[in-house]
């Protein structure tokens, strides 16, 4: 278990539309969503580094579906928690000063505060699933500048 870091849940979340969260039918309460439906209906432009969906929301929790086609710069969540299912696809992430290797089916705890950024290492986009708490609006988003501040 990489110090701890790769553990538990099984949800995700890396990203938002190269910076803005995207405009999608979020829908509040309980559902199941089907990843390939949704991959379907949410596709990354061309030339887009990463998009990231709200797929379900309330107030104390939003999941959401990000495709990573090159990469989400380092950046931090002051009042979120994130926990990242990888649903396919591998990458380099960078979680606080740790750097590791991560691919389908593992998960990544990522407590508020915690600088991380992810590096898709494949052909194709990575796709993971993020849950924040409390639910993510997209306004929690500190970018680190290229010296780690």
């Amino acid at each position: 278990m990489r110090s701890g870091i790769v553990a538990l849940a099984a949800t995700i979340a890396l990203g938002l539309t190269d910076g803005v969260l995207a405009q999608s039918n979020g829908t509040p309460g309980p559902g199941v969503y089907d990843i390939d439906s949704l991959l379907n209906e949410y596709t990354l432009a061309e030339g887009q580094s990463f998009r990231t969906d709200i797929i379900a929301w309330d107030s104390t929790s939003s999941v959401h579906l990000t495709q990573v086609e090159t990469a989400v710069e380092s950046h931090h969540h002051a009042t979120h928690d994130e926990n990242v299912w990888i649903i396919r696809g591998s990458g380099r992430l960078t979680l606080g000063d740790q750097k590791m290797k991560v691919r389908a089916g593992e998960v990544v705890h990522i407590p508020r505060g915690t600088r991380h950024a992810f590096h898709n290492l494949g052909s194709n986009p990575a796709v993971v699933m993020s849950v924040f708490s409390p639910g993510f609006d997209g306004k929690d988003r500190v970018y680190e500048d290229k010296t780690g501040k």
